[in-house]
């Protein structure tokens, strides 16, 4: 009896000693979330938990997507309870205004897309452009194609009256009727007084059927320099190449011959790029920091590991951006990025309007959900770090968050 006893209460200690261990690792809903019923598409509902924990604090609003709907939580809220904005929309990508009075987002659907607006409230919900087409006859292959737009991530001009995005549109005007091998994203820009204009603004380039360009965003306090992540492949057209550019935005505007769009050899863009062209490493989602010296971005170090850096932003690139000389300068900061974390899946890493901390998209438990860590900054050198035991779990979304919801921070 007495060995069968202590069998019992060795195992009675693992099990406390389990728990201790996924309370301190932030695993499993041990009462440091708050969770509150939310609905989803499907007219259910899910309970989304919050972490309420001292150490989850932050300043501001996050804005995040959970179950398609959009979601607002406020830092100052004791409560620790979001508020829904949309309903009946499956909605991706939100970007709060330079102002914060009102959020661009897209409202995505089977076969298309749609650019909207509204207030930060929620209210006044309207479209801006709608990808809705429909199917016609190619006259030069005898088959159906779409003319179905896709909107995708909409980025603010810090003047508050444009906005960036990606879209497929550039296949109607380049080669009516051609749906296949036009359908790559390039980055667009519209004015708000003029939404929609046949033909917008065409700010950056991409090659044709390699990829497309991501996270196009303006740099704090400059109107005459955004970056972005390009995707192509290389010379022997099978290692694809993931990099990410700073540009002009106005250089194809102000250039309309010598900047151009097409295949690979035949495309010319005046994007410079920031990260080399290796195709073993992939750098993307890179986001400026609040005061434009910094970009935060994350790195595909291998198949199973990703990480987060920060770099500094290479000074006066943008004039001349394919001459070799400044080709070269371009990527001197990317040998000065710091490593901040590395884990299994790390996305859309986002600063702080402060600049103390960052968001991001994390994997654990098997679920995608927000976490949040605290930005040291090295007086001396200018490095950043991260500090110590400062990565905490922000949401507990029960596999509402997609991995590839896209976080907004604002004051």
């Amino acid at each position: 009896m007495t060995k069968i006893f202590k069998q019992w209460h060795l195992l009675i200690l693992l099990a406390i000693l389990a728990l201790s261990l996924q309370s301190c690792m932030g695993i499993g809903d041990n009462g440091q979330f708050k969770t509150t019923n939310v609905n989803n598409q499907n007219g259910s509902q899910n309970g989304l938990g919050i972490n309420a924990t001292d150490q989850a604090k932050f300043s501001g609003k996050i804005y995040f997507v959970s179950g398609g709907n959009l979601y607002v939580l406020d830092g100052a809220d004791t409560t620790h309870t979001p508020r829904q904005l949309t309903s009946k929309l499956e909605v991706h990508d939100p970007a709060v205004s330079p102002d914060g009075k009102q959020i661009a987002f897209i409202a995505r659907y089977p076969n298309y897309s749609d650019l909207m607006l509204m207030s930060s409230d929620g209210g006044n919900q309207h479209i801006l452009r709608s990808g809705n087409g429909k199917y016609v006859i190619n006259p030069n292959t005898g088959l159906w194609n779409s003319t179905h737009v896709w909107y995708m991530q909409p980025s603010w001009n810090p003047d508050g009256k444009h906005l960036l995005f990606l879209s497929d549109l550039g296949k109607s005007f380049i080669n009516p009727g051609v749906d296949a091998f036009m359908l790559d994203l390039q980055v667009y820009a519209i004015s708000l007084d003029n939404p929609g204009i046949q033909q917008p603004q065409s700010i950056a380039y991409a090659v044709y059927g390699d990829g497309g360009l991501r996270d196009a965003s303006y740099r704090p306090g400059h109107t005459d320099q955004l970056v972005y992540t390009g995707y192509k492949y290389g010379g022997n057209n099978t290692d694809q190449l993931i990099q990410i550019y700073l540009e002009d935005p106005n250089a194809i505007a102000n250039h309309p011959y010598k900047y151009h769009a097409g295949a690979s050899g035949i495309e010319v863009d005046p994007g410079v790029a920031l990260t080399p062209d290796n195709p073993q490493i992939a750098n993307h989602e890179p986001a400026f920091s609040p005061d434009g010296s910094s970009i935060l971005y994350t790195r595909r170090e291998n198949a199973t590991q990703t990480s987060m850096y920060i770099m500094p932003v290479a000074e006066n690139i943008t004039a001349d951006p394919n001459n070799p000389v400044v080709m070269k300068k371009a990527l001197d900061p990317y040998n000065q990025s710091s490593k901040l974390l590395t884990d299994e899946y790390i996305s859309h890493p986002i600063w702080s309007p402060d600049g103390k901390q960052v968001a991001y998209i994390g994997y654990a438990n098997n679920n995608f959900d927000i976490w949040l860590a605290t930005l040291v900054k090295d007086p001396k050198t200018g490095a950043y770090s991260l500090k110590t035991d400062s990565k905490v779990q922000l949401t507990n979304a029960n596999g509402l968050l997609d991995g590839n919801s896209r976080p907004c921070w604002t004051p």
